[in-house]
Formats: C-alpha cells, sequence, structure tokens
C-alpha cells in the first residue's frame, strides 16, 4: 500500500514548520549536543521580552572575602557589605528567506521544498556556529580577558603549550574543562604528534577523539584561523556558554507571488537567539550602528568586558603555529572552491 501519510517535507504549514525547525536545531546541533552549548532557561524566559539584551544579574561570592576578625570584648565586629553586578547578553534577531519559482520546479525536478522543509534546521545550526566563533573571536580580543584566558605559544600546538594554557584555570584546570574545538589543521597536527586517544562511550554508536581526557570537536570556521597563519583553539567546560532559541509571533510565513518570476514561492524564518559567554558582559559604552548587532560587532573586542573575576570565565583560548605541510588550504575570491 502507498504511503499516504501527510508530511512536513510535502507541505510547510507555519505553526508546525516553526516548532519542528526549532526542535530539530536543538536536536542535531553539535555544539549544543557536545555540551558546549548549554541550553540555559534562564536565558530563553527573557528572549521574547521587550528590549535588545537580557540582564543577569549576579551576588559576588563572600568566600574570598576579607580575613576574619579577632573576636574580643573590647571592640565591635565589623559588618561588610555585599557586592552585586550584572551580566548582560545580546538577543540576536535574526531572519532567512529561501525561494522556489514554479519554473525552476518544473524544469529541473528539484525537491525545493522538501529541501527548504528539512534542511532549515541545519542551516540554523551552522548560524549558531558562526555566533558563537565571532563572539569567542571578540571577546579574546578584549585585552583584559586575553590577558587572563588565552595562551601564545611561539611554537606548533603541543602537549606543553595545551598545558601552559590550561593552566590559566589555576586550581580548577583538571576538574572543569572538558572538551576542546581545533581547526581541522591542527587536528591533523595533533595526530601527526600521536596526541589523540580514540574511546567508545558507553552506549554510543561510534567513539570520538579525546585529548588529555577532554573530547575534540573538529571546525573549519575561518574565526579559528588567525591573520599570521596560527589558529586558535578553544577548551571549553560544560556550562561555559549559555544558549537559548526562541520562536516570535510570524515565526514563519509562506508567501506566495504569483505574478514575480513567472510565479515564486517564498519560505520566511524568523527567531531570537542568544549565545553568551558566561563571565562576560556586553561592554556597557557599545551601541550597535543598526537594530541590532551584527557578526562584525561580535568579533571586536571593544563589544565585550569582563565584569567578575576572569577565573569564572570558564573558556581557554590556545594559539599555536601550524607546521607548514598543515597549513589549511584558502581560496582566494578569484579562486573559486573546488577548482
Amino acid at each position: 500500500m502507498a504511503d499516504n501519510q501527510f508530511k512536513l517535507a510535502n507541505a510547510i504549514i507555519p505553526e508546525v514548520f516553526a516548532n519542528y525547525v526549532l526542535n530539530q536545531s536543538m536536536k542535531t546541533n553539535r555544539l549544543v549536543q557536545s555540551g558546549i552549548l548549554t541550553n540555559d532557561p534562564s536565558l530563553g524566559s527573557q528572549l521574547l521580552a521587550p528590549g535588545d539584551f537580557i540582564h543577569m544579574p549576579y551576588i559576588n561570592d563572600i568566600a574570598e572575602g576579607p580575613d576574619a576578625q579577632t573576636w574580643t570584648d573590647t571592640q565591635d565586629i565589623s559588618v561588610n557589605g555585599l557586592t552585586t553586578g550584572e551580566q548582560r547578553a545580546f538577543k540576536f534577531r535574526q531572519a532567512q528567506a529561501f525561494g522556489w519559482t514554479d519554473v525552476s520546479q518544473q524544469v529541473s525536478g528539484a525537491p525545493a521544498q522538501s529541501t527548504v522543509a528539512n534542511r532549515f534546521g541545519a542551516y540554523w545550526n551552522n548560524q549558531d556556529q558562526k555566533l558563537l566563533f565571532a563572539e569567542l573571536k571578540g571577546a579574546f580580543a578584549n585585552s583584559d580577558i586575553a590577558t587572563a584566558k588565552m595562551y601564545e605559544d611561539s611554537n606548533v600546538f603541543s602537549a606543553r603549550g595545551f598545558l601552559a594554557a590550561i593552566a590559566k584555570m589555576g586550581d580548577l584546570q583538571d576538574n572543569t574543562l572538558n572538551k576542546i574545538v581545533v581547526h581541522s589543521s591542527t587536528y591533523a597536527e595533533m595526530k601527526a604528534q600521536q596526541l589523540i586517544d580514540t574511546v567508545q562511550p558507553a552506549g554510543a554508536v561510534t567513539p570520538i577523539s579525546v585529548y588529555n581526557g577532554m573530547r575534540i570537536v573538529q571546525d573549519d570556521d575561518p574565526n579559528l584561523i588567525n591573520a599570521d597563519g596560527s589558529t586558535t583553539s578553544y577548551v571549553f567546560a560544560n556550562g561555559a556558554v549559555g544558549y537559548s532559541v526562541a520562536n516570535p509571533q510570524n515565526a514563519v510565513e509562506i508567501q506566495r507571488e504569483a505574478r514575480t518570476n513567472g510565479g515564486q514561492t517564498n519560505v520566511i524564518n524568523r527567531r531570537v537567539v542568544t549565545t553568551h559567554i558566561l563571565g562576560t558582559s556586553v561592554a556597557k559604552t557599545f551601541t550597535p550602528a543598526g537594530q541590532t548587532v551584527t557578526m562584525d560587532e561580535l568579533a571586536k573586542g571593544t563589544t565585550w568586558e569582563s565584569i567578575v573575576d576572569p577565573r569564572h570565565i570558564q573558556v581557554i583560548a590556545y594559539k599555536a603555529k601550524l607546521d607548514k605541510e598543515f597549513a589549511p588550504v584558502v581560496p582566494t575570491k578569484s579562486d573559486p572552491v573546488g577548482k
């Protein structure tokens, strides 16, 4: 019997499609699944509220306060006050649209509608990745954060250099950091040095690569390659980066243009998302050039500031050189990719 079940790939219902895309993004986002991005309901509860920023008040810990007072009957016990502060995170308002013409469908037979239906979630996953790496680049371009949390190696990626990098976490270096994101060129360098182990987690279908007990996530995002040809790897603790995404009103719309290009159908998707390195804050002096912050603005050090003890930022940047044998080939604008 033919399968006559109604499927999302056959038609796009805006309300259903919005939730579908959101769910698929969360299920398939490898940064979420690896624990690098942590879905944070406290962030999500503010996403659709008025305003451009998420506000995260905090109270400073008293554990590292002044030394204990001597207890006598000749002087009063002094009372210390508590101090508070606030982290600010961006609300990224994003939209994208894909469309197809009737003629293109008729002539090519390409499954445009089902491709849009099934791959919009993957598209947003890639955007999440770009947001994270642009934000990391900007945060570590801030001199205060870089001084506290970045190690620049004059040599290639090495075990000694890695240990020097994670030493930036002080006495937390051995029990908090558990993920490392590296460019594929750095990964090749690590393999050549036999630094990588392969383990089979219980219940997992495929084995994973680990280094120093940390899961390795490979990525070729251009922000991991520096202008001098070196690469930057990022080491994370679970919960280091807060993340949440929400569907606003009219998150998905289907637009039919009967006369345009002989007949055209467009699918428009909107979302509000936040990605935030905990322990940092949007700088008080930052004002976006437009209505919302751009990727270029995210990648600037002046956009960010450290508002607590930098040790509470649970991300380390390790910048190291590459042997020329492993240097990535970067296509120029005049050379088409794959040529």
